[in-house]
């Protein structure tokens, strides 16, 4: 009887085994496994104790000896538990919950380890967990590819959500070890990876490499709303970011001894890149910067610090080739303080909006700003007109030339520096020179000989 139900010897009872030429037994029964009778049974490379035994009456009771009808004592979901005793934690397996024992374990003997009616590595599991047939997708987890699913899972109950044998961090720690932090090195831990491994990675097969739900930047997009809205409403986004592996270019997934989980310094990940010419969005030609940083030595403040993002930004811009803020991109530009934002970071305003240039500017002539002279004007020069925003071979990060017109002719600047001053004769006007010591004479009014530009 299963569920109450009364079983017919064999037939009704599904006992395997019985010769096809047998009709039904009839009488009392004084063994159930003859020559005649279930002689499979007892066959199996596994076989159930009271089986092995001949104690069939543990399991069976004997209700109609003519009829030779038999029945399970009491309630099948119980029948088990008289001899195995099972705790029952917050979690059940569903077979477990329904008492239906059978539905993994055959009664009476099995080839299977614990008597499972089928092969555990090769599709017990299956049988009711369809959803998770992931032999098909690109990249299957270990203990999945081998069947081996109670490597992570119980198989009757557990204190964890899904059966797992351990909370999900602990149990992917107790086989990835080599993304464990080391506290004395990775300051910097991802959210996820103090959490839950499974907020990245699918536990048994992804079609992404590392089992990940998805590619990166849609996956880091999942919890970084705000950059996914900058990027999508950016002018400019960078080509690393939307590039094959996206933000994990520049960022460990796990930890990282530098801040925003960088793998390397700024400088060290922006060459890794920009160590070849390469072609903008629009046609631009990009310079190979880690040439143009070896071959000039003369770097720009922020390259000496390492640090490229506190020109560019690393994602996304509204302004040219990445920049934070606002820089002119032309030779020649009417001065307007909005234009030079991104200058005004670093240097004083004073630098060039103060017509005397003490404690403004090394570039002057006795107290002369010119650097006022030069771009405090309507066709004022920018900076780009005489200095390299990167490096150069000459001081100051001077340019070599300059180009100019709409052909690019290049326009030699042939700066010299002196102890107190410099030079330069530059194509755009006659040789002059400078020398922050002297303070040169006031003539009177409209001879202009020593008057101030």
């Amino acid at each position: 009887m299963i569920g109450g139900a009364i079983l017919t010897c064999v037939c009704a009872a599904g006992l395997p085994e019985l010769l096809p030429s047998q009709d039904k037994p009839t009488g009392p029964v004084e063994s159930c496994v003859t020559a005649e009778c279930h002689t499979g049974i007892v066959q199996r490379r596994i076989v159930h104790g009271p089986v092995a035994q001949r104690k069939c009456a543990a399991c069976h009771v004997e209700t109609d000896a003519a009829e030779h009808r038999f029945a399970i004592p009491g309630e099948r979901r119980e029948l088990c538990t008289t001899c195995h005793a099972m705790s029952h934690r917050t979690y059940l397996h569903e077979p477990v919950r329904q008492g239906n024992c059978t539905g993994c374990h055959d009664p009476h003997g099995s080839e299977h380890a614990l008597m499972l009616v089928a092969d555990p590595t090769r599709g017990l599991c299956l049988g009711c967990h369809h959803e998770n047939e992931d032999a098909s997708r690109a990249f299957v987890h270990g203990p999945v590819a081998t069947g081996a699913c109670i490597l992570c899972h119980e198989a009757h109950s557990s204190w964890q959500p899904a059966l797992l044998t351990e909370p999900p961090r602990t149990l992917c720690l107790g086989c990835h070890d080599e993304v464990r932090p080391d506290p004395r090195r990775d300051r910097h831990v991802h959210a996820p990876v103090a959490d839950d491994c499974l907020g990245c990675h699918d536990a048994h097969a992804s079609d992404v490499r590392h089992q990940l739900h998805e590619a990166a930047p849609g996956l880091c997009y999942r919890c970084h709303d705000a950059m996914r809205e900058q990027i999508a409403e950016a002018r400019l986004v960078h080509g690393a970011v939307t590039a094959d592996g996206g933000c994990s270019t520049c960022h460990r997934p796990h930890f990282s001894a530098l801040p925003a989980l960088r793998s390397r310094t700024d400088a060290e990940l922006c060459l890794d890149c920009h160590d070849k010419p390469m072609t903008a969005a629009d046609g631009r030609r990009i310079t190979n910067m880690r040439q143009h940083l070896d071959e000039h030595p003369d770097h720009h403040g922020p390259i000496r610090e390492g640090s490229c993002v506190g020109c560019h930004l690393p994602h996304a811009s509204e302004a040219p080739n990445l920049l934070r803020l606002a820089y002119p991109p032309d030779f020649y530009a009417p001065y307007d303080a909005a234009r030079y934002t991104l200058c005004f970071e670093c240097h004083i305003p004073a630098m060039v909006q103060s017509q005397q240039g003490t404690g403004a500017t090394r570039f002057r002539d006795g107290d002369l700003n010119l650097h006022w002279l030069h771009v405090n004007k309507k066709k004022g020069r920018t900076c780009r007109a005489c200095h390299e925003v990167h490096a150069s071979k000459n001081p100051f990060h001077m340019r070599d030339a300059v180009p100019f017109g709409t052909q690019g002719w290049l326009l030699e600047i042939r700066y010299e520096k002196s102890p107190d001053g410099g030079s330069c004769t530059p194509g755009c006007h006659a040789a002059k020179s400078y020398d922050r010591t002297l303070v040169p004479e006031t003539d009177a009014p409209g001879d202009g000989a020593g008057s101030r530009p």
